[in-house]
This record gives structure tokens, C-alpha cells and sequence, in this order.
């Protein structure tokens, strides 16, 4: 009768295995983590932030950069063709809150300010900057103003000014039904002694 009889590893050679596969691994994890990043063009590289970035312009043709803050659907930094208009630049930014207007109710007032750096001053352009172009949408939309060319670092902001709504019955209604409310409630917890 044979008896059977475990054969011993070298501990040697497991030590060496482990080791093998420990590198293999570890290079594995330097290659997966490579930049394998495309080549970057222009400013875009700069841009690493959650705000909004645009680009429109055609391959190789001279761009500007602004800023569009304010009440407009797609507010962010925009980098537009030099030649790029005003308005044209409000349409990429989802164009002007308007909205339909109810009855017996004055339109909001939208103005379109443009903001431009000081470059008189040795300042840096975020903290000095001046009014360079004020208008209201209405005088935007009828023609009867002339746009300024964009330059870069440009703010434009558009604002929105609700018109004061007048109180209505149905403002008295609730105002009534929510005093009616606590009166029964107070009732209720006051009543119970």
C-alpha cells in the first residue's frame, strides 16, 4: 500500500509569483491613469470649472471672449466670432425672458447693459470696468440703437424687472383662508383643558 504524501511548495518561488503579479498590477494601474487628453486649441484649455462655456466660431477664425450674467436661459462665458453682433449673442444664449403677458398686467422691463474693462487703469479688468451700452429690449427689437462691438473680457448682463402686481381677491382669499387655518387650530390646542 503507497501512502500519499504532500508535496512542499518552495516558499521561494510563491514569494516570487506574488511579487510578478504585484508588478504586473501596479503597471496595469500607471497605464489606465495615462492623459490620454486630444490636442486642445485656444482658451478652452483654461476652462476647467463647472461654468457654462460656449464656442462658436469656425475653425481659425479670430474669436472674443464674454461673459452674459443676468435672467437669460444660458447664462456663461461665450467665445463668438469677433464679428459676432449683440444680439446675435443673446439668440446662442437662449435670447430674453419673455413671457406671455396676462391681461391687465404691464410687461416686464428687460435691459441689456454691456460692461466693458477699464483700460485707462492699471487695475485688473474684473474690479474697474464701465458702462459701455445701455438699452431696454423694447429699443433693441425696434432698431433704434446701434450695437457696440465685442471685445474680449466683455460683461453683458440682462435684467429682468417684474412689474409690482397689484393685490386681487384671490391674494384676500388666501390671506383669509390662512388666518380662518390658525384661528381653528389655536381653538383646538387652547380649547382642550
Amino acid at each position: 500500500m503507497s501512502v500519499l504524501r504532500p508535496t512542499a511548495v518552495s516558499g521561494m518561488t510563491a514569494t516570487r509569483s506574488c511579487e510578478f503579479w504585484a508588478w504586473v498590477l501596479l503597471f496595469a494601474c500607471l497605464l489606465s491613469t495615462a492623459d490620454a487628453s486630444a490636442q486642445r486649441f485656444g482658451r478652452i484649455e483654461d476652462t476647467q470649472s463647472n461654468v457654462a462655456y460656449f464656442y462658436h466660431a469656425q475653425p481659425g477664425e479670430a474669436t472674443v471672449q464674454v461673459s452674459v450674467w443676468g435672467t437669460i436661459p444660458r447664462p456663461g462665458i461665450y467665445e463668438v466670432s469677433d464679428s459676432t453682433d449683440l444680439d446675435k449673442l443673446l439668440t446662442m444664449a437662449g435670447g430674453a425672458p419673455v413671457e406671455p403677458r396676462q391681461a391687465k398686467r404691464d410687461p416686464a422691463t428687460i435691459t441689456v447693459r454691456v460692461y466693458r474693462p477699464n483700460s485707462t487703469t492699471g487695475t485688473s479688468p474684473e474690479s474697474d470696468r464701465t458702462l459701455q451700452f445701455e438699452a431696454k429690449l423694447d429699443e433693441m427689437l425696434n432698431g433704434s440703437v446701434v450695437y457696440p462691438t465685442l471685445r474680449d473680457d466683455d460683461i453683458i448682463v440682462v435684467e429682468t424687472i417684474l412689474p409690482r402686481q397689484r393685490f386681487t381677491w384671490r391674494d384676500a382669499i388666501s390671506v383669509l383662508s390662512s388666518a380662518g387655518t390658525l384661528t381653528l387650530l389655536a381653538l383646538r390646542i387652547f380649547g382642550r383643558r
